[in-house]
């Protein structure tokens, strides 16, 4: 068993859906080392999802020369390690089974014991990331109680975003959040039946909206556009995380796909729908009663398409879904 103190190591290259779905490891290991002070080597952006929690965390990126040279034959025995590195107790790397070649490697070069957990199961795993998580740290013997990812409000963040969203003319707390796109194509819901289910719910119930954009979803973009104007929403384009989270702290509810966004949405408490197709929500859906998950089936290929009339509709357990999210 680690010591109660000092400072104890992560690395976790995920994307952000990933990352939201690890941080509950952080709460939990904080709970069973209240002095431990965390350090992790993962995206920088990410540190902003963890403010206001009761533990220090300094987060840095692993773009490094130790960390490349870990990855190659000839530098990983030779390259320093960094001081924040050496200094630590322990070190936990997050990923898949191909890592393991580099965590014997880190082992060799810290005098810390080096965990790996793998970062989500396999495909015949049928069960929560973060559930899963938490058993394999269970079996290599810390007992740590499982909890589902939350992103604390940030009051200083919020007295910020308020004015910035009341500019925007969006009223706090009364307005709705839109994501279409996601980091992978394959798991965008099809542009025709997202226009379906703007059509068949009147806009939201005329609710003011919000729709989100970010860098990766270019081919979504043009979509984004055309609805936003259809409908008279605001359009907000944006790749930084603080933003991100002052639109949705003061979003009355969510829907998206199954997306980073999505999870910071739910870990954020907000009423959410959550609508799947080619990823298993068994796995990867959020988790919390504040959030309803539909499971829809797709060809890739229709990703782009727009619909000819009459192809889809939407059905009313979706809509019972919608009515749902908005407390109606």
């Amino acid at each position: 068993m680690l010591r109660n103190g000092g400072s104890v190591g992560f690395w976790h290259q995920g994307a952000l859906g990933d990352f939201v779905l690890f941080s509950p490891v952080l709460d939990a290991l904080h709970e069973l080392w209240p002095r431990t002070n965390f350090t992790l080597w993962t995206r920088p952006a990410y540190g902003d999802l963890l403010a206001g929690k009761p533990y220090t965390v300094t987060v840095h990126s692993a773009d490094g020369p130790f960390w490349s040279g870990l990855f190659t034959e000839e530098a990983w025995q030779t390259e320093p390690v960094p001081e924040a590195l050496s200094q630590g107790q322990a070190f936990f790397w997050v990923g898949q089974k191909c890592a393991k070649t580099f965590v014997d490697r880190l082992q060799k070069r810290l005098r810390g014991k080096v965990f790996w957990i793998q970062s989500f199961p396999e495909d015949e795993v049928q069960e929560p990331v973060t559930r899963f998580l938490f058993k394999q740290l269970k079996t290599l013997g810390f007992p740590v109680a499982e909890r589902k990812p939350k992103i604390l409000e940030d009051p200083s963040l919020k007295a910020q975003a308020a004015p910035w969203v009341a500019s925007e003319g969006l009223p706090w707390g009364h307005y709705g959040v839109v994501h279409m796109g996601s980091g992978g194509l394959r798991k965008v819901w099809p542009v025709a039946r997202w226009q379906s289910l703007f059509e068949a719910t009147s806009g939201f119930f005329k609710r003011p909206m919000v729709m989100l954009s970010g860098p990766a979803e270019e081919k979504i973009f043009p979509f984004v556009e055309e609805f936003s104007r259809v409908w008279g929403w605001r359009v907000i384009h944006t790749q930084d995380i603080k933003r991100l989270t002052a639109v949705l702290s003061g979003a009355a509810f969510y829907v998206g796909c199954d997306s980073g966004v999505s999870h910071v949405a739910a870990a954020m408490g907000v009423p959410s729908l959550v609508i799947f197709g080619p990823t298993n929500p068994a796995v990867w859906a959020p988790q919390g009663t504040h959030v309803r998950i539909y499971q829809d089936c797709w060809d890739p290929r229709d990703v782009l398409r727009r619909q000819e009339d009459g192809a889809w509709k939407v059905d009313s357990d979706l809509l019972r879904r919608v009515a749902d999210v908005l407390g109606i």
